[in-house]
Formats: structure tokens, C-alpha cells, sequence
């Protein structure tokens, strides 16, 4: 393949391959080598940046706005920050409403403000009509990191236990309903910051000893984060189908789509890998969040080489094969 193609931005195998052939390797360095969503510098901080093309730009429970902040500090929280700071630069089409604008610039302030972090710096740039999609919105984070929580694929060892915080999909699924306006009835996107979620299960972790790694499931969905974790990880994961939770709602637009929300991206569900002795407790407490309360164990690391399975209802086991295309473009 020689030009991008739409499925280099769609979170599967075309992305993950772009990521480490061609754009890792060309600025390699002991914090990037890893490929974290934020990275970690020797003085403490936790930085992290991500760009926003969403279509539709509303949608039902956020709009690019909302999605521009929360995705950023969602990131930090997941690398194990205190997001601080945020920047933010727009990127605008001539001819977008200025009270479209308003609205976007709005729902940052106040995700921003429930999210406890400042918007500090940025950049305005304008692009004629037609050049671009009304706008995008670039966005960088910088938090601190938090004492004695150590994450990495390299802690993670068999017996360990993998939990979802919530229902799947529902971000994907979402958007992709209102761009056909199709009736999704109260089906919302999960927009949401995943603040009280990482502290419910640092404190059920033994103060985060017993917390491996964590990562939220945007792009390539569940599924698709659970591979890359394990890809590079000296074990292999069991995941149990049955237990994977899924509202009504979203596996009905699923199914009418031939989409498999388990590689539905997700904006405010977190994958996080603890020892197996505490993965009950963490559960339990996560269900008294609003929003959490089908997080589950939904699986357990193996001894193997870094292939996921996937555990049918009858204990048939299939190799996990992560989409080459694009399921959902444009949906962060």
C-alpha cells in the first residue's frame, strides 16, 4: 500500500502498523519506544496529545468539544497522572457558524471545570471552505504523576485479571447512529472522565500495588486495546465473550449494522489489569459509579506469547483477529 487510506485512522491492524513502521521508528526514544497514549518524563510529568475529526460534530451525550477534553485527560489518568493543564488549537473551516463555535468552545470550559484541569495555551488556524470538515480541534495534556504507581505491559504476569469498567461501544455506536439519523433511542455516548474510575481502583489495589496497567478504549474498541496490551506484553489473555457487557440498546444497532462493538471505540470505559485477588473488590466498588455499573472481569492473562483469545459460551477458543478496514471512521 502506497497512500493513506481512511483505515489508517480507523484504530485496527493498517493504524497499529502506520504507528510503529513508519511514524515510531522515525523518532524513537526510550519514553516513545513504548508507544503510550501519554508518556512519562524522568522529572515527573505526564504528557500526552490527541487530535479530534468527529462526524457528526454533535452527537447524543457530548459534542467535539466535550470529546477534545475529555479524551486528554483521560489519557493522563491512564499513563497514572493528575491531569493539570491543558492546550488547545483549532483548526477552522471558513464558513463554520460562530454560534456552532460558541457551543464547542462552551462545552470545553466545562468539562474543563468538572474535570478540575486548566486550558493555559493554543493556536487559531482558519482553512477555506471546503478544505476541511467545519473543525478539528487539537488538543495536549500535562499532568503529574502520581507516587509509587508503577504501569507497563512488563508487570503484568498469568493469573492476573482484566476488567472493564463499563458497558461497550456506546461511543461508536452513538455517532455512527446520529451520522444516518437513525433512532437510537436513549443510547448516549460514554463521554466521560475516568477520574473516579482510576481512583476507585488504585484504593481497591492496595494503594495501586496490585494494578498492572490501564488504558482506555478508544479507537479498536475493547477488543482492539486488549491485543495491543497483550502484544507486547511476555503473556498471552483468555477473553470470555458471554461476560463482555453490552447494553440492549447498543447490541441492537450492532447487530442492524454488522458492526462487532467489541471494536467499537469507547470515551469513557477503561481496561485495567489487576492481580486476581483484588479484581472482585475493584469490581464491586466501580458499580457504585453511575455509568459503571456493568464493569466486569471480562478476562484473565495466560501463560503464552501475546495472542488473545476468545472464549465462546461453550469454552470454544478462537484466535482474536483484530479488523484490517475501518469500522467507524471519524468517531474521535
Amino acid at each position: 500500500m502506497s497512500k493513506i487510506t481512511l483505515a489508517h485512522g480507523g484504530g485496527g491492524r493498517f493504524q497499529n502498523d502506520l504507528i510503529r513502521n513508519e511514524i515510531a521508528t522515525r523518532f524513537s526514544n526510550c519514553l516513545l519506544d513504548s508507544l503510550p497514549d501519554g508518556a512519562t518524563t524522568p522529572e515527573g510529568l505526564v504528557i500526552s496529545s490527541d487530535s479530534f475529526v468527529i462526524t457528526p460534530r454533535t452527537f447524543p451525550g457530548g459534542n467535539i468539544g466535550k470529546l477534545a477534553v475529555i479524551g486528554t485527560v483521560n489519557d493522563i489518568l491512564m499513563a497514572g497522572g493528575i491531569p493539570k493543564y491543558l492546550t488547545c488549537s483549532l483548526i477552522m473551516e471558513e464558513g463554520l457558524e460562530l454560534d456552532e463555535l460558541r457551543t464547542i468552545l462552551d462545552s470545553m470550559a466545562q468539562a474543563a471545570r468538572d474535570c478540575n484541569v486548566l486550558i493555559v495555551t493554543g493556536d487559531t488556524k482558519v482553512v477555506p471552505r471546503g478544505a476541511g470538515d467545519g473543525i478539528y480541534i487539537n488538543t495536549a495534556g500535562v499532568g503529574f504523576k502520581r507516587n509509587n504507581l508503577q504501569l507497563g505491559q512488563n508487570r503484568i504476569t498469568p493469573g492476573d485479571k482484566i476488567i472493564v469498567s463499563r458497558s461497550i461501544g456506546e461511543h461508536g455506536l452513538c455517532v455512527l447512529a446520529s451520522r444516518y439519523n437513525m433512532e437510537c433511542g436513549t443510547l448516549q455516548s460514554d463521554c466521560a472522565s475516568l477520574q473516579q474510575a482510576v481512583e476507585v481502583i488504585i484504593q481497591k489495589s492496595d494503594n495501586g500495588s496490585k494494578l498492572k496497567f490501564m488504558r482506555d478504549a478508544t479507537r479498536g474498541g475493547v477488543l482492539g486495546i486488549i491485543s495491543e496490551i497483550f502484544e507486547n506484553s511476555a503473556c498471552s489473555a483468555t477473553v470470555y465473550e458471554s461476560i463482555l457487557p453490552l447494553s440492549g440498546q447498543a447490541a441492537a444497532i450492532a447487530k442492524l449494522l454488522g458492526i462487532d462493538p467489541g471494536f467499537a471505540a469507547c470515551e469513557g470505559c477503561m481496561v485495567a489489569i489487576v492481580t486476581a485477588d483484588r479484581a472482585e473488590q475493584c469490581v464491586e466498588a466501580l458499580h457504585a459509579i453511575p455509568g459503571c455499573e456493568q464493569a466486569a472481569v471480562i478476562g484473565e492473562a495466560v501463560p503464552g506469547n501475546g495472542s488473545v483469545n476468545l472464549c465462546g459460551e461453550w469454552g470454544s477458543l478462537r484466535k482474536l483477529v483484530v479488523p484490517s478496514g475501518d469500522q467507524l471512521p471519524r468517531i474521535c
